[in-house]
């Protein structure tokens, strides 16, 4: 049984960090680093989907920041030293504890030593977490041949192809900055192995330096499966360091390991390894496996560029310390352990799961690399302390992460296909099940805020359990008719309270999901800057008319009384109404072959219009502006409308007078028509096609 340990904990209900009372995990129930488990869950519209939404052609945010540091490809790797390169002694305090350091406070604090194990192989713990990743096919043709196959020493290495294949993408790249006594900035890169969803192990010196006396890594950002860019998962940055008191004081190779806590939940989409800690007979017994980024000139140019991921397995040759693992090494840019490897873990596989024991330390670049092992104290505190207590807390918190959609080419106008993202909760909190609100969002940037164009507004409901994934099944959203042909973000941010942490409610960078828009032209005559482009489109989108033939919409020809038929009654009823059969008894003109008899009667039978008297409809007559603003208000109000009385004072050509005057002013008071310029409404004129499209989508709210 393990025993009741006490400690000293970091607790940051997700990353507001302070420090907490001495504790007990006796039985506690926190979830283990492997206890991740994944959902998935259904949403739907709060309200209904916004049909043709308003693209906000301003906003008041900025695109995201990149990352504060150099090129990373012109950053020169953390130098690994020499094995039989005796580090500075501060203090030397032997073994020593664990020592953690808070980069936004500067504090730096010792954890408690957890008890000691008489066990000198602590059993394999966590078989890892496969992570939920959009991008989850398996390829480890690499790391899983048979180990009786492999060659005894470590053979030599081999680029990764697919970073983002498992496990390789548990491997990251780290990019340090330190400062020096003048507050002068310098970088570093090293490497290193997702350890939970937000702790990241690698080695000591990649996060605190003794001999340039740099002390503390002031920044750190983790780019998972790394490839010469940030596209793969995004970067997260780090908000507390760990390290050991063997080295950071001692400068003792054998306590040569590090974890930082950064505060983007990337392992939960990544997954992460397993850990170990075992004695110099087991680890021998062992074959092992190692990716890492070696950054460092070996002499050959163009290779060690730093954005390369490398693979090598083997056996560990020697022990030439309590937690040192030896490998002899023959030389060359693939046969040594160079700069840029620090800190990357060597793992070895049991029953399909992978398990780091081991991470790269020293090398004299020709026949000797050196690993430290995670030892049983180091993994002790990281298990029971630093992941429970400073990365993952007790507070239940959802992080908005990995918007995703089927296709992302779309034109404007267009709906979505396929669009998720995942609520994680990389916490040992859990939540009630309840309703999970949320906003959908399109951005011109990948800073997705409530300045953006809003979409959609959705919910699910779902109980969390501690350490869980819930991918987010979403209702579709439309992509708005008016946006410009450009790139844009879709994103989502969850309603303010939804959990213990606002501040990571909401899918930015990565996280959003990139599409690109081309503005929508559906008729050769009705180009993208035409007047009325907009509102033909939304006639289009809603069904209504397909134009008068397949490629033109004939935006200046008149609309006569048939034609005016059909508009009217699509736009009371829907794209999808067919009136009934047509009697050819109702209108004089209108036999029941006419083209256009069905929509006539129907719109006859609504009390729309009475026809053009003498027992006539006039289905060729053009539709005058003042005819019209009387069919458009009974369409809208119902047959028995009948508007305010007018004041003949709103339009100069218009008086009181007029057999339209009442309806003219009530379609202008509705915001339907402003007139046709000069102060006048021009009753009299020719309503054309554009005009017509103009009157209908403001009518009918298209």
């Amino acid at each position: 049984m393990k025993p009741n340990i006490s400690f000293l904990s970091v607790v940051h209900p997700r990353h507001k960090l302070g420090l907490a009372l001495i504790m007990s995990v006796m039985g506690t129930g926190i979830a283990m680093a492997s206890d991740a488990t994944t959902a998935t869950v259904d949403a739907k519209s709060s309200n209904a989907m916004q049909e043709n939404p308003a693209y906000l052609p301003t906003g008041e945010d900025q695109a995201l920041p990149l990352p504060a540091h150099p090129p990373i490809d012109t950053i020169p790797p953390m130098p690994m030293p020499n094995p039989d390169q005796k580090s500075k002694v501060f203090v030397d305090q032997g073994p020593g504890q664990p020592v953690f350091y808070d980069i936004k406070s500067g504090k730096q604090t010792l954890g408690t030593l957890p008890d000691a194990r008489q066990l000198e192989n602590q059993p394999s713990q966590g078989g890892g977490y496969e992570g939920t990743s959009a991008k989850l096919p398996q390829n480890t043709s690499l790391d899983s041949q048979n180990p009786d196959l492999l060659p005894n020493a470590f053979s030599s290495m081999v680029k990764v192809a697919n970073y983002t294949d498992d496990p390789w993408r548990k491997n990251v790249k780290l990019v340090m900055r330190f400062e020096d006594a003048s507050q002068d900035s310098h970088y570093y890169v090293c490497s290193g192995t997702m350890r939970d969803a937000e702790v990241v192990q690698t080695a000591g010196h990649c996060v605190y330096d003794r001999d340039n006396s740099y002390g503390w890594a002031k920044d750190i950002w983790v780019y998972p499966a790394y490839d010469g860019d940030s596209d793969a998962y995004g970067y997260g940055k780090t908000g507390t360091l760990v390290s050991w008191t063997g080295w950071t004081n001692s400068g003792d190779w054998n306590y040569d390991v590090g974890a930082v806590a950064i505060t983007r939940a990337v392992g939960m989409l990544t997954g992460w390894f397993g850990w170990a800690s075992h004695d110099c007979t087991f680890d021998q017994g062992k074959t092992w496996n190692n990716a890492s980024y070696p950054a460092e000139d070996c002499g050959d140019p163009g290779l060690h560029n730093g954005k390369d991921m490398y693979y090598w397995g083997g056996t560990f040759d020697s022990c030439p310390d309590t937690n040192r693992r030896q490998i002899d090494t023959t030389g060359g840019c693939f046969d040594a352990l160079w700069g840029g490897q620090s800190g990357s873990g060597a793992y070895y596989i049991d029953n399909g799961s992978r398990y780091v024991g081991a991470v790269a330390s020293t090398s004299n670049r020709s026949t000797i690399g050196v690993y430290t092992t995670t030892f049983d104290s180091w993994v002790t505190y990281l298990n029971d302390t630093f992941i429970p207590g400073t990365a993952r807390g007790s507070v239940f918190d959802i992080q908005a992460l990995n918007t995703r959609l089927d296709e992302v080419n779309l034109t404007s106008g267009d709906t979505t296909a396929g669009l998720k993202h995942m609520a994680s909760n990389p916490t040992n909190g859990t939540s009630a099940s309840a309703p999970r609100n949320y906003k959908v969002y399109l951005s011109t940037n990948d800073n997705i805020t409530s300045f953006d164009t809003l979409l959609s507004s959705q919910s699910y409901t779902w109980e969390f359990a501690a350490m869980q994934n819930v991918t987010i099944n979403m209702v579709n959203v439309q992509i708005p008719l008016d946006t410009p042909t450009g790139d844009y973000w879709l994103g989502v941010i969850y309603d303010n309270g939804t959990d213990g942490d606002d501040s990571n409610n909401d899918t930015n960078g990565w996280d959003a999901a990139k599409i690109h828009v081309t503005q929508r032209q559906t008729f050769l005559d009705v180009p993208t800057n035409h007047w009325a482009w907009l509102e033909i489109e939304k006639l289009v989108a809603a069904g209504i008319t397909s134009g008068c033939d397949a490629n033109h919409y004939c935006p200046g020809s008149a609309v006569n009384r048939a034609q005016m038929a059909i508009f009217l009654e699509r736009g009371i009823n829907g794209s999808s109404f067919v009136p009934p059969a047509a009697t050819g008894t109702m209108f004089g003109d209108v036999p029941a072959s006419h083209w256009a008899a069905a929509w006539i009667e129907r719109l006859a039978s609504d009390g729309i219009t009475g026809g053009c008297g003498g027992g006539n409809y006039c289905p060729d007559n053009i539709v005058s502006r003042a005819q019209m603003a009387i069919f458009l208000l009974r369409s809208e109000h119902g047959s028995s409308y009948t508007p305010p009385a007018a004041t003949g004072t709103m339009f100069g050509d218009v008086p009181a007078s007029h057999w339209a005057a009442a309806w003219i002013e009530q379609l202008a008071n509705e915001g339907i028509t402003g007139g046709c310029g000069g102060g006048n409404y021009c009753p009299d004129t020719d309503v054309n096609r554009d005009q017509m499209a103009v009157f209908l989508t403001k009518t009918f709210n298209l």
